[in-house]
């Protein structure tokens, strides 16, 4: 049988209704908003972050590869010798292992950092893709993660440069570097944010999978990593937002933003979705009384004036239509109504005010998280950016990186030939500085570099030229808008400075650091910086054939 509401239950329901609705819906714009807010800051945390490590991965694979190649262009008759390999593997304590390889793919030379010469062996690497690179494309290379068993059994990447000898393929040097030296870059930032690292190399398969990830390195990272690698190489930056299941180990969701590096590999930061839900469980503790605590108001009110409400719900109806959330209860019209029902009246009006205030002080909340979001976003930006200028510079001297270096270089180049303005280049090189390294230690070594880039700056007189390292005592300077002559007067005046900084060596003739310049000039609007830069590198071996301490074109 049907049962009929009663015009007391009415009343009653209505009263719980609208007492409750208000606080319910503030309660869920309240949580809705939190959720969003957490949302985008997870991704833009993790968009952050991603950016970051795999600007600190570059970097670091940049330096590691900057040292192969730098031993790799040496002058040498058979390639390096286990001495000069010991010493690569002592500047770069990061590498595992460094070898020298013929033409045939034969290991010819091996060390490893515990001063250990390694077993030459026949065809070891010839099928690598490191030595592949190195011997169809003669260049620098990072290759994929493997596991070289006979040498050992822990995971590698490896950082190659191919010897040449009149432009002929001589073989290959490089240098192992375990996997686990990468995550341990930003590991300690990482686990602070509960975020997880995953590495994909070119072909998909994992190099580095953080220790909640559910995924073993090298092996195929499956259809994820397709959506991953997709997403790192997507034009349209706006729809970043990946959500995807199966990748952690607890089996939670994982919110991921992936980042193509200059490798070829691909980078991506996983979150777990329970940290967007976390933050939400303290407002849900402090909504919780407040719902309660008003239907036990208002259940308690409706009880005890339930028999006042029989006889008087047609007044009662009259006043509550005059409510409003912000408003007051009319005080004319109270006084209309019985005395009993002012308690009421005066409790609704009470409501009222709690509401708006509740109501004024989550939006005050909401207006401070947006500004603290807003600062932090703004600071993560300005990091972004210093980090970036900071890969392209030497900590040791202050002038540009090999990075820089190559960067600025392409810069200039592409200027001059826009404006068919010239572009000189000095290549420098300390006269036997590893002979000042063995006699004097490398910590003055260092001070002498210091000492060296600010005797060579001051050489400079246009704000546009440009000091850079591009690695050990190897230095050059780009002069945009200056003649050759002009080359020729600057870095005649950087040898008299160099002088003049009367730099003591007593492990040479003269018993003074002198400097070795060559200087080449784009010439009309043929040639291209790789050649102007080997134009440059000749005039410098020129020099130092001639007796160093001198220039030459």
């Amino acid at each position: 049988m049907r049962r009929e509401w009663s015009l007391r239950r009415r009343l009653a329901f209505g009263l719980m209704l609208a007492a409750l609705l208000p606080v319910l819906l503030f309660s869920g714009v309240m949580l809705s908003n939190q959720w969003s807010r957490e949302h985008d800051g997870l991704l833009l945390r993790l968009e952050a972050n991603a950016r970051l490590s795999a600007s600190i991965i570059d970097a670091f694979l940049d330096a590691q590869l900057a040292g192969v190649r730098l031993l790799a262009e040496r002058p040498m008759e058979a390639g390096p010798d286990g001495a000069e390999l010991a010493q690569l593997l002592a500047i770069y304590p990061t590498m595992l292992r460094a070898l020298h390889a013929n033409a045939e793919g034969d290991v010819v030379t091996a060390r490893d950092t515990r001063g250990r010469s390694l077993a030459p062996l026949k065809k070891l690497v010839r099928g690598d893709d490191w030595f592949v690179a190195a011997r169809d494309a003669h260049r620098p290379y990072v290759s994929d993660a493997f596991r070289r068993t006979a040498y050992g059994n822990e995971i590698v990447v490896a950082v190659s440069a191919p010897l040449l000898e009149d432009g002929r393929f001589d073989g290959t040097v490089s240098a192992a570097l375990p996997v686990e030296s990468l995550a341990r870059l930003n590991a300690s930032g990482l686990s602070r944010l509960r975020m997880e690292l995953l590495l994909l190399d070119r072909s998909n398969r994992v190099i580095y999978a953080g220790p909640g990830v559910n995924l073993a390195p090298l092996s195929p990272a499956g259809r994820n990593g397709d959506i991953i690698r997709g997403q790192a190489a997507a034009v349209d930056r706006q729809a970043e937002a990946l959500k995807l299941s199966g990748l952690l180990r607890d089996g939670d969701t994982a919110y991921v933003h992936a980042v193509a590096m200059n490798n070829g590999w691909t980078l991506a930061l996983l979150a777990p979705g329970r940290l967007l839900l976390e933050p939400l469980l303290p407002h849900l503790l402090l909504l919780a009384p407040l719902v309660l605590v008003s239907l036990l108001g208002v259940y308690l009110a409706v009880r005890k004036q339930r028999l006042l409400l029989e006889r008087s719900i047609g007044g009662l109806l009259v006043s509550v239509q005059g409510y409003a959330l912000g408003g007051t209860m009319d005080a004319a019209r109270m006084k209309g109504m019985p005395q009993e029902l002012h308690p009421l009246s005066e409790g609704i009006g009470e409501l009222a005010m709690r509401l708006n205030h509740t109501y004024g002080e989550l939006q005050q909340v909401l207006d401070e998280r947006d500004q603290v979001i807003a600062a932090k976003t703004e600071s993560l930006r300005e990091a972004v950016a210093a980090l970036d200028r900071l890969s392209r510079t030497d900590a040791l001297t202050g002038a540009l990186n090999y990075r820089g270096f190559l960067e600025t270089g392409e810069r200039l180049w592409q200027e001059a030939e826009r404006r068919d303005k010239p572009l000189s280049v000095l290549m420098l090189d300390i006269d036997h500085f590893k002979r000042y390294n063995d006699h004097y230690g490398h910590a003055e070594g260092d001070g002498v570099l210091r000492r060296f880039v600010g005797a060579v700056r001051s050489a400079l007189q246009h704000v546009d030229d440009v000091l850079a390292r591009p690695g050990g005592e190897e230095f050059a300077v780009f002069l945009p808008g200056s003649t050759h002559e002009q080359a020729l007067n600057v870095a005649r005046r950087v040898c008299q400075r160099v002088r003049d900084a009367d730099i003591e060596h007593v492990a040479v003739d003269g018993g003074r650091l002198t400097v070795s310049i060559g200087v080449a000039t784009r010439q009309g609007n043929e040639g291209s910086l790789e050649a102007l830069l080997l134009q440059a590198d000749e005039a410098l071996y020129r020099a130092k054939a001639g007796g160093r301490d001198r220039v030459s074109e």
